[in-house]
């Protein structure tokens, strides 16, 4: 008998508690989250992982939403505020603190209920702006144990490379643009200029000690224009590693930065390192 796998294989239907999806909307901070709740199939409670999209959400990543519901998680995909629907402004620290609002919602007894929830053992899963919400959140929540990073943004190694560089930050202004119609905020130099004064706090490599507790999957493209290895990637890698990190995997694909021609290699990925994962 061929043994079941997530990325290629579909589950038998389960009657009683079928794999479904249902909104998920909450509020927070006096804005309405809009989001989608991947519910495994059977009885539960299943564990979660929160997978983060980013700027500005166009890659949503439900492709790897189905893959690991189908593995058995619960798979909650939402929109931070300014984009795609969800209420207030697009911005870095807004999304900073959406995942906290996310957390919020997730543990409440409502949602452990309506979606058959273990919200005990949680997992953060995030791409681009999203890579960089899930690993500095992991640092200011002791329960989440498990961080998978998909060409993640360091966003304060960028504050600093843009403060000290007119040209870089032109080009990043410029670069920004087409995607300004897609969030709510005032301007491109708004969202670079918050990265600028949020550059210590935000600069990942000020919290190796707290990462290195961690159990992190980090996935880098090699080809990536947004995010650049040589800037967000290697230099956390290398410090995590000299750190003396013990449950660090990182993986290197020959894509670019949206993985679009690499998904069932970075669904098999994810899904592999999924197999080992403790709470």
């Amino acid at each position: 008998m061929t043994e079941f796998d997530p990325v290629i294989h579909d589950l038998p239907y389960d009657p009683d508690f079928p794999s479904t999806m249902m909104p998920a909307v909450f509020e927070e901070y006096g804005s309405k989250y809009l989001g989608t709740m991947f519910v495994a199939s059977g009885e539960g409670p299943h564990p979660l992982i929160i997978l983060l999209h980013g700027f500005p959400g166009n890659e949503v990543n439900y492709d790897l939403a189905q893959v690991f519901r189908r593995q058995g998680f619960n798979v909650l995909v939402f929109h931070y505020r300014g984009c795609w629907g969800s209420g207030g402004d697009h911005l870095w620290g807004n999304v900073v603190e959406d995942v906290p609002a996310a957390l919020k919602f997730v543990k409440t007894d409502s949602s452990r209920k309506m979606f058959r929830l273990d919200s005990d053992k949680i997992i953060l899963v995030g791409h681009s702006l999203g890579g960089f919400a899930a690993l500095f959140n992991s640092v200011r929540y002791d329960e989440i144990k498990n961080v998978v990073s998909i060409a993640g943004f360091n966003a304060g190694e960028f504050g600093e490379l843009i403060e000290s560089s007119k040209m870089i930050y032109d080009f990043s202004a410029e670069h920004l643009e087409p995607s300004m119609d897609f969030v709510k905020c005032d301007s491109t130099e708004a969202l670079l200029d918050e990265l600028i004064i949020n550059k210590k706090v935000w600069n990942l490599l000020n919290y190796l000690e707290r990462l290195s507790e961690k159990n992190l999957l980090i996935i880098g493209a090699m080809y990536d224009t947004t995010a650049p290895m040589e800037i967000h990637h290697n230099p956390l890698v290398s410090a995590l590693n000299a750190n003396g990190t013990k449950n660090l995997k990182e993986v290197i694909l020959e894509t670019s930065h949206s993985f679009s021609d690499k998904r069932v290699s970075l669904a098999r990925i994810i899904s592999d390192w999924l197999k080992d994962v403790k709470f």
